[in-house]
Parts: structure tokens; sequence; C-alpha cells
């Protein structure tokens, strides 16, 4: 184990990063290096705890090379490692510094290019008209002030944690019999269930953050014209998809929505649309072990997402930029997964094994100190009177 904390951990590290690109691998080696720190300091305290986590390169790694890409938050959230329980998201705030007034003026602290409101007078004729003023009123003028705000937002790290036990007896005839190497399968198995419960964590976020402000209803019952066939009725859906994802455009000020997540029945509304522009997936990047998997595109940019726990049949929308600071919330992981070892329980003499995850989620919803409303980069569609035949 010191050996690979040590000398062989650049070799470890760069094969865990393999295939790995952009943020998702800078955030994999910083997530790994907090790996290391804390089983450094494990295996420190004794031999038993080196004992402990000596499963390290045979499980734990593995694992978290499988799970952690795969996490829904990679793809619809903003990603910021943290290097510490307690970390802090900067976000940028653009704003007036002078009060102007008139009908095309501004308030001093407003944020400028706020949603649906620009002061168009503030850089020419003093609030007076949208138009540009003459050279000779302004002539000599510093012009009006505009200010840049970097505001700060604490993220503490919260944890997840499963345990599972199993008895000797188990393991060796599963090992005999199938082969089967009961704890890394029991590891993989609670790894897999927290990043499934991470997955639904921040879906269920999202969704209670977009509200009903930007929202569509399909109703397949009320869809206008003749249909040839019920496809013809499906390809309604992908019309209140795009309108959704243009609102976000215009409330974000940066762009369409770019994303949506879809319940198992709204996928199959979406193929099955006779001229819609849903192009099934080829690519199989994005295979989760926990099932909230990329299933294909949308006009060619958005992704499309389903999510096969979905309790209801609701299409979220959203809008993540090329920037990992642009978005409606932020997840910070800090220790990825993390086993205590295998531990025997004094009363019955079981190995007993825990798995342990840390992790920061904060949201955008201040307007008060965060950069926008999260809630302008959601929208969402809900289904109804659905029918396939």
């Amino acid at each position: 184990m010191s050996q690979l904390l040590t000398g062989r951990w650049a070799e470890t590290k760069e094969a865990l990063l393999e295939g790995l690109s952009g943020t998702k691998r800078s955030v994999m080696a910083s997530t790994l290096e907090n790996t290391r720190k804390y089983l450094a300091e494990s295996a420190s305290t004794g031999a038993t705890s080196a004992g402990n986590v000596a499963t390290l390169n045979r499980v734990i790694l593995p694992v978290i090379r499988r799970v952690m890409p795969t996490v829904i938050a990679n793809e619809l959230v903003g990603v910021q490692p943290m290097t510490g329980p307690v970390g802090q998201i900067h976000t940028l705030r653009v704003r007036y510094s002078d009060s102007l007034s008139g009908t095309f003026g501004a308030t001093a602290g407003e944020e400028a290019l706020s949603p649906f409101k620009i002061a168009e007078g503030y850089s020419a004729n003093n609030g007076a008209a949208a138009t540009a003023a003459s050279t000779a009123s302004l002539e000599g003028a510093a012009g009006k002030r505009m200010s840049i705000q970097i505001l700060k937002q604490t993220v503490e790290a919260k944890t997840r944690k499963l345990s599972a036990r199993w008895t000797f007896e188990a393991a060796q005839d599963a090992q005999a019999q199938q082969g089967i190497d009961i704890e890394a399968e029991i590891m993989a198995a609670l790894a897999q269930e927290i990043t499934a419960e991470i997955d639904q964590e921040v879906l269920g976020s999202l969704a209670t953050l977009a509200g009903t402000q930007n929202q569509e209803a399909y109703n397949q019952a009320a869809v206008s014209g003749t249909a040839t066939f019920v496809g013809d009725e499906h390809a309604a859906l992908a019309v209140m998809i795009n309108r959704v994802a243009n609102r976000i455009a215009q409330r974000t000020r940066r762009g369409a929505g770019n994303w949506a997540v879809v319940s198992p029945t709204a996928l199959t509304v979406l193929q099955s649309a006779t001229t819609s522009a849903f192009a099934r997936t080829t690519e199989g990047t994005f295979e989760a072990p926990t099932n909230t998997k990329f299933v294909g595109t949308l006009n060619n940019a958005m992704k499309i997402y389903v999510n096969t726990y979905a309790s209801s049949d609701t299409v979220l929308v959203g809008y993540k930029g090329a920037n990992e600071s642009d978005a409606a919330a932020f997840y910070c992981p800090y220790i990825p997964l993390m086993s205590s070892g295998v531990v025997l329980d004094p009363a019955t003499f079981e190995p007993v094994v825990s798995f342990m995850t840390r992790y920061g989620y904060v949201e955008l919803s201040n307007t008060a100190s965060s950069l926008g409303n999260a809630a302008d980069y959601l929208g969402t569609v809900t289904l109804a009177g659905l029918a396939f035949s």
C-alpha cells in the first residue's frame, strides 16, 4: 500500500485517468488526490488501518473510475471539486453603479443585462431615450459607471454511507461454485447505490428549482391538426421542448436549453414521433451503471438522458455552459468513494464493510448573492393524455 501511495501513485493515477478528457479528467484527478491523502493518513495510523485499505488497488480504485465519470451531475450542472471539507463557489455579477431616472435608465446596484431589461439610455441620452446622444453632449464626460463584483458562496461537504455484511461460508461457497468475489461484488453494489441516490438528489433538486415559471403542457388529446397515425401527435412534444429551451435562452442571456432528462414513457413518445428531430445515439459513451444514461439528441444540439427511476412523465429541460461556473447548481466532489475496509463484528464475527462518499451541492437560487437565478436555467414540460395506438 505504501508503494501505491508514494512511488507508484503517478502511474496508477495516469492509468485511472486514461480515456477521460476536459473537465471530467481534471475533476477525477483532484478527487483521486483527495482519496490518496485520506488513505495515506489512514495507513499511517497503524497496521489494522493499513490492512483495512489494502483492497484499494484491487476494488476501490476501479470502482471509482467506473462510477465517478458517470454521475449525471457531470452532464447537467457545474462540477467543481473540493480540496477540503469546506469550500467556496465564486460567481461574478456586472452591475450599474449610478442611478439614472427615465424610461431607459437604471438603479445603482441593479444587475446589468438582467433578464428582460437593459438600460438602453445608460451610455447615451441619460435615460431620456434609447438612442445615442450627440457627441457634443458627451464630449469630455467619462460616462456612467459600471462595476464588477466577485461573490462567494460557501459549500460544505455532506456524507452518504452504506454498509453490508456476509458470512465466511457464503463467501467460500460463492468463490468455489461461481467464482464470485463476494467482497468485490458487495463494494461495487454499494458504490452504485450511492451513485444512483446522488443522481436522484441532483434531478430532484433541479426539478424543484424549475418550478412552474417556465413550464409547458403537452396534452396529446389536444394536439391540433389531423393525425394520420399516433406518431404525428407525438411530434408535438418536441415543439414544446424547443419552446421551453428557447425561453431559457431569453432568461439566461447565454444559450438555449441544451439537455433534457425524460422518463421512459416520454422517451417512447420522442422515439415514435414522425417529424421530430430526435436522433438515437449509437455512441454508448454514457452507459452508466445507474441506468441514467445518454440516449440521443434533439435538433442535433440538445442531449437527451433517460431517468429510469422517474416517478412522473415530466420532461426536465436545462442549460449548462461550456464553463463549469455557468449552470444552475454545482456538484462538488470531495472524497468520491471510500471504504472502511472489511472489519469483523465482535458479536457474530461476520465480516462487515462500509462505503462512504463526501461531496457538496449548492444551488444558485439566491439572486442577491448568486449569478442569476437557478430557475432561469431550467424548464419543464408536463405530459398528459398519452396514447400509443
